[in-house]
């Protein structure tokens, strides 16, 4: 069990079972709130496949937080994300930041890939290794965490962005910040479908 305080609040993550408990309360994550909205997201990729995808997912994210801490690594992904943060004057500042998420009645809690230094601005931002990039995801996720790192942190989010690295491909995709109504009704919209 991992457990974080933010501000005056617990918050613990089982990683054996994937839960996430506020304040001794089991909560959804950002994730599972999402596989709601968008419940048939992968449903034509055979789990094989699947699987193997998400291990490569997992095995870059690794590999960019281990870089953004220091190490020297030469895999082409990290070679891509380089790039990017050169090409775009980034800096990642904080990675792997758990948060949680007041919304409405709701709790949500979650941990985002990375805050950015970009520009001299803040910002949330979301590595993703998909064969196209899902704006509409990303854009509910990136809002949902902005609120979160907001509601834990002293940061002030300013920007969003999708880091989009595979194969051949490195983007940075900026993505537009939406208040809690908007959130709020995207999220309503799937719990009463």
């Amino acid at each position: 069990m991992i457990k974080w305080e933010l501000k005056g609040r617990t918050l613990e993550f089982d990683e054996e079972s994937h839960l996430y408990i506020v304040d001794g309360i089991i909560v959804p994550s950002v994730t599972q709130v999402l596989s709601k909205k968008f419940p048939n997201k992968y449903s034509s990729i055979p789990p094989a496949v699947l699987k193997a995808a998400a291990d490569k997912g997992t095995s870059i994210h690794k590999m960019i937080e281990n870089y953004c801490k220091g190490e020297e690594i030469s895999e082409r992904c990290v070679k891509h994300y380089q790039f990017l943060e050169n090409a775009h004057n980034f800096k990642a500042v904080e990675n792997e930041i758990p948060v949680i998420v007041e919304l409405g009645d709701n709790t949500y809690a979650g941990r985002l890939d990375m805050i950015i230094n970009i520009n001299g601005k803040y910002a949330v931002a979301d590595i993703k290794t998909t064969c196209v990039l899902d704006k509409e995801y990303l854009g509910l996720q990136l809002n949902l965490y902005r609120i979160g790192v907001e509601q834990c942190y002293d940061y002030k989010i300013e920007e969003l962005y999708g880091i989009h690295i595979r194969d051949d491909t490195r983007k940075l995709v900026k993505i537009p910040i939406k208040g809690e109504e908007w959130l709020l009704k995207s999220l309503t919209l799937t719990e009463t479908e």
